[in-house]
């Protein structure tokens, strides 16, 4: 490994592990730039042939400031250890561009066991702190008892409690860090109580516990670990059957939950994507579900925007690659 060891690199030792600072982060690559013992948690990975048959590795690479592709072409395969999608690892290689985007020309990689965790997972930059208090206090304000038992099982229980403060919204594409279920959970409920204003006749209770229940099945689909990565049970059956169980699940606990708000209330998890090919099972049949779902939905599309603008920023072109998720190119300038 080619580790550094000047004093004023060492953070700290624990259990007899030495653990450096990172220097080099990815929203600081410039094109032409060439890395030496640059740290960077592998998000994915996947091998291929080029059209002569010549063998390469595709890697996804992150740190706490964004993603960044990586390539591993034939020749510098010998040069690079065998590591697994998860790992930190340490690399030398050159910032190139392809595509209007910068890729790591990767010449040499090796597993690195001497990180700080915090340097690698991306992190809202919002308060987490303040927004739970927004989502507690928008609960206390549920006039239904029952809506408030439910959202409170879910919002005081610390099985729950910890892990929605921790919890990404996403793999890849919206709100995709630490903590961005809460900052999506945040939007969404002020886009909600805009929304209530202009149309009273909403019942405001059943779809603050949409916004409050909808992705709850996140905090299953997702793992973090040194990076966010989707569980067997996430890619097995998704986030939005298994918000639906865990909802249903917690409302048989409650004492004569009426089953037309327990009908209503899942529906509301069900139906959230909006379409049957966006993979909800069912479409909105209510008011509350067609408001949720569009709630949800300018939330994902402005944070997926956000955030293709500022990856965009540096590059030569005027436009973004195509972004799938937008379903066009966004205007760099």
């Amino acid at each position: 490994m080619f580790f550094n060891t000047n004093n004023d690199k060492i953070q700290k030792t624990n259990n007899k592990r030495m653990i450096y600072m990172k220097e080099v982060y990815i929203k600081d690559l410039k094109f032409g730039e060439k890395l030496s013992d640059a740290a960077f948690a592998i998000k994915n990975m996947k091998q291929g042939k080029t059209m002569n048959g010549k063998d390469y590795i595709d890697l996804i690479l992150t740190d706490k400031s964004g993603e960044v592709a990586g390539k591993i072409w034939e020749n510098n395969i010998p040069n690079c250890a065998n590591v697994e999608v998860g790992n930190i690892i340490k690399l030398s290689g050159t910032v190139e561009e392809f595509r209007d985007k910068q890729q790591l020309n990767i010449t040499y990689l090796q597993k690195d066991e001497n990180f700080n965790l915090e340097d690698f997972l991306p992190t809202t930059q919002k308060d987490i702190d303040k927004m739970w208090k927004n989502i507690k206090d928008s609960i206390a304000e549920i006039n239904d008892t029952n809506i408030k038992k439910l959202l409170n099982v879910f919002y005081t229980k610390k099985e729950y409690t910890d892990r929605i403060k921790q919890a990404s919204a996403a793999e890849y594409i919206h709100h995709a860090y630490i903590g961005g279920l809460l900052e999506h959970e945040n939007e969404m409920l002020e886009l909600a109580k805009t929304i209530i204003k202009e149309y009273p006749k909403l019942d405001k209770d059943i779809l603050i516990a949409g916004v409050l229940l909808h992705d709850i099945g996140k905090i299953e689909e997702l793992a973090i670990n040194h990076t966010i990565t989707r569980t067997l049970a996430g890619y097995l059956v998704g986030h939005i059957s298994l918000g639906s169980i865990m909802v249903d699940k917690e409302i048989a606990k409650i004492k004569e939950f009426p089953a037309d708000l327990r009908a209503k209330i899942l529906h509301l998890v069900l139906s959230h994507h909006g379409q049957l090919e966006y993979g909800s099972p069912v479409k909105p049949a209510t008011r509350e579900a067609f408001a949720l779902a569009y709630i949800d939905n300018l939330s994902a599309k402005v944070n997926t925007a956000e955030k293709a603008f500022n990856d965009g920023q540096g590059s030569n072109s005027d436009f973004s690659t195509h972004n799938f998720a937008l379903e066009n190119k966004l205007y760099l300038k």
